[in-house]
This record gives structure tokens, sequence and C-alpha cells, in this order.
């Protein structure tokens, strides 16, 4: 069982930032699937995906194709039990940053609730 907290925050001015969600989420899922299709992201017309870089903890794409646009992403594994991810958009007028914040909080109920886990991350 996982706990994700997702943000969505756009920058107005260097300085002036405003938050446009922010949504929470506790569901049975599979953090490893959702990785899966985050390392797998497959370039979108123009947008072509960089493979990541990892360092230490953190794995690092230059440029990812999100839904958002062209991202960079860097996510950060703390344990097996918790990690972040931040996607920054810095093209157009207006530039965004998506974290979310995920924490293991216990054991599935039932293994039938289990899910793939991207649909959390797309919430």
């Amino acid at each position: 069982m996982w706990h994700f907290v997702r943000t969505l925050d756009l920058f107005a001015h260097r300085k002036t930032k405003h938050r446009l969600l922010e949504r929470e989420l506790t569901a049975c899922v599979d953090p490893t699937q959702a990785m899966k299709a985050t390392f797998s992201s497959p370039s979108v017309g123009n947008c072509v995906s960089a493979k990541p870089e990892k360092t230490d903890n953190k794995y690092t794409f230059s440029n990812r194709c999100d839904y958002m646009g062209p991202v960079s992403t860097v996510i950060t594994v703390h344990s097996d039990e918790s990690y972040t991810e931040v996607n920054e958009l810095n093209v157009g007028k207006l530039p965004r940053t998506e974290l979310v914040v995920a924490r293991r909080i216990g054991d599935c109920q039932d293994d039938t609730q289990k899910s793939g886990g991207s649909s959390v991350l797309a919430h």
C-alpha cells in the first residue's frame, strides 16, 4: 500500500510560484511497474526521450516525453519504501514543476487490488 502526494506548480516569474494542483492518493500499487513506464517513455512527435543517468540514488532524464511536454525528470530513491519524482517543464512562457512524493505505508489487504501504478502518477 502506497501513499502519493502530487503537486503541480506554475512559475509566472522567477520567484512567483502558483500551486495549480495538490492531490493525494492511497492505493495498492507496484511502484516497480510505474517506474518501468517512466523509464520506457517513448518518443512523441519531435520529442525524443533521453536515457536516464544514474548517480548514487538518483536517476536523471535530461529529456523525457511526458503528458506536459518535454520535461527533465529526477527520480530519487530514498529507500525501498520511499521515493520522489520531480518533472520540470521549461518550454513555453509558463514553466511548470510537478512533484510526486511516494511513501509505502503498509501491506495490501488483497493481492487482487494491485494495479500497475502508472495510473497513480497520471492523476
